[in-house]
């Protein structure tokens, strides 16, 4: 009983998440009034199913899951508002789930899911019959039975009981900058809401000269000005241990500028399949919703430490942590500035969040990555809303001119084009979604259709049965790499190096299956379209390789004095 009760409000925080749409601008809760109901009505569909499968799984009725639905939850407003939810819908998904109805049939009666005018009928289970006169049924016996119905107007953020937690979660989503930075240095000393899973951690967060990659003032003679954990004088000598371990050693922080992808957005694959599901999987829950979904502290480009949770793989390897085992003195000075659903269009308001002086600090080696969201979009006419060619070349010209003028010289950028998202459909066609293993009635192939139905879908283009259009999606993304690459082989900076480079995600795959696994390994399960945390393992080595080969200056030289730094300082204060 306790895995439901875990289970299911924590998949209600997310879908208050997923109905806050996450990009570069302020979010808007998403309507009802979108296509067929939207987000809100697969919200609604995924939590009903998934209140029956886990009752099948581990023998529970409806009502004793939902009587007990809200006691382990921490007093408070999240347990008001379950108590509320409860009382509100409870009633009515008992009776249509004894009523044999499934989900989809139950939210078109709750006045979450619709078909408008023109639209196809949009279900996510096999459908037996007219989902519309199957509600039209339920609705009647609810009737009958004096059940009231709730009015929904717009959307599930929208109904009173929901609207603080939805104002809580819509401000993380609209938060780019640290929420707790006393001294506005762009670096903070908790972890989450754009904390230091982001940007390593401040450590005085009232002095705005004393933070991550700072050039140390004084040599660090007294305290330690850049947070690397090595400070003071060495005995019997006239120089401090920044002096004597870091000076000429060609510090270099490590930076991503992107989109989900190195934000590393996951969704726990443990809470949407009732096999897999424990109280252990939502300890954390806190922690993952103020980080928006992301782990940054895991991904490719900036993860610092390895996982011990249970929802995610335990490993982590990425590109700091190799550049940190070559040079020690470069110890917090990493910035994840990553924002979910960003695209060309507006990565320049996210790169004035990145947190450099370029007379203070240190160089970067600063990774410029979309590599999806300018040809994604959930609109049946995908094609039309890609970013137009001249547009996303501007674009870039633009954020590269601005990084021109915040990174220090003798930094590096490493510009990426767009991947080829056609990999995803077919790593998973013939795969089942998490959310129909108890009866393996729901492929990926489904959820796709599902998400396009309703007009969601993060990428239309490559997320579909329509091999065609897939094709279409990948010549157009190639296209735009192109431009990019045109871009590295035509401009010149005054402050750092460019260079380009494909999204290794091919050379990902071979690899991986030249391992002995397979595709559908490296990808999400909840939303078959991001790469998972072995997918960032296995990305970190393919970027490395390639600044190996192609550019080993950047990298530098491998600091002689690292053990003696290991030795005296031992974990440098921390993360």
């Amino acid at each position: 009983m306790k895995i439901l009760i875990y289970f299911t409000f924590s998949l209600f925080l997310i879908s208050l998440a997923l109905t806050v749409p996450a990009n570069s601008e302020k979010s808007e809760i998403k309507h009802l009034r979108d296509v067929n109901g939207g987000t809100n009505c697969a919200v609604c569909s995924i939590l009903v199913t998934l209140v029956e499968q886990i009752a099948i799984v581990y023998n529970d009725t409806i009502e004793e899951t939902l009587n007990n639905f809200c006691n382990y939850i921490p007093e408070g407003i999240f347990r008001i508002t379950c108590q509320q939810a409860i009382e509100t819908f409870g009633p009515i998904i008992i009776d249509g789930l004894y009523a044999k109805e499934n989900g989809d049939v139950i939210c078109h009666a709750m006045n979450f899911c619709r078909t408008d005018p023109g639209q196809p009928e949009c279900h996510i289970l096999p459908k037996k019959k007219s989902i519309q006169e199957s509600s039209f049924f339920l609705k009647r016996n609810l009737r009958l039975k004096n059940k009231k119905m709730p009015k929904i107007e717009n959307g599930i953020c929208d109904i009173s009981i929901f609207k603080e937690i939805c104002d809580y979660i819509k401000k993380i989503f609209d938060l780019h900058e640290p929420a707790i930075d006393i001294d506005k240095d762009g670096h903070s000393t908790i972890p989450t809401l754009r904390g230091s899973s982001w940007k390593g951690k401040d450590c005085n967060d009232f002095s705005k000269n004393i933070r991550p990659g700072v050039k140390p003032l004084s040599g660090d003679k007294a305290s330690d000005s850049n947070c690397n954990g090595i400070y003071g004088r060495a005995p019997g000598s006239n120089l401090t241990y920044e002096e004597l371990f870091c000076q000429n050693s060609n510090q270099l922080g490590v930076a991503v500028l992107g989109d989900s992808i190195s934000a590393h957005f996951s969704v726990p694959e443990q809470w949407i399949d009732p096999y897999k599901i424990n109280s252990a999987v939502f300890e954390h829950l806190a922690f993952i919703v103020e980080n928006e979904l992301d782990w940054p502290h895991l991904s490719a480009i900036t993860g610092y430490m390895n996982n011990s949770w249970p929802v995610q793989y335990d490993t982590t390897n990425s590109i700091y942590q190799k550049m940190l085992d070559r040079n020690r003195c470069i110890f917090r000075d990493y910035q994840n500035v990553a924002v979910n659903g960003a695209s060309t269009r507006g990565i320049q308001s996210i790169a004035q969040t990145l947190s450099r002086n370029q007379e203070q600090d240190f160089p970067m080696l600063l990774f410029l990555t979309l590599v999806g969201n300018d040809v994604c979009n959930g609109k049946p006419n995908t094609l039309d809303y890609m970013t137009k060619p001249d547009d996303y070349y501007n674009n870039l010209v633009s954020v590269l001119t601005y990084l021109d003028g915040v990174l220090p010289k003798g930094s590096h950028v490493m510009l990426t084009g767009l991947a080829n998202g056609s990999l995803l459909y077919e790593a998973l066609k013939e795969t089942v979604y998490p959310l129909g293993r108890v009866r393996s009635d729901i492929y990926y192939v489904d959820f796709y259709n599902y998400l396009s139905c309703l007009q969601i879908s993060p990428c239309n283009g490559w997320m579909t049965t329509n091999d065609t259009l897939r094709k279409l999606t990948t010549d157009y993304a190639m296209m735009l790499s192109k431009i990019a690459k045109n871009i590295t082989d035509t401009k010149k900076y005054k402050n750092f190096d460019l260079a380009y480079t494909n999204v290794p995600f091919d050379e990902m795959m071979r690899k991986w299956e030249s391992m002995g696994g397979q595709k559908w390994q490296l990808i999400e399960p909840f939303d078959g379209f991001h790469i998972n945390q072995l997918g960032n393992v296995l990305l970190a080595d393919l970027y490395w390789d390639i600044l190996v080969k192609e550019h080993p200056d950047w990298i530098g030289p491998v600091n002689k004095n690292n053990e003696q730094i290991r030795k005296l300082f031992g974990d440098q204060g921390g993360y």
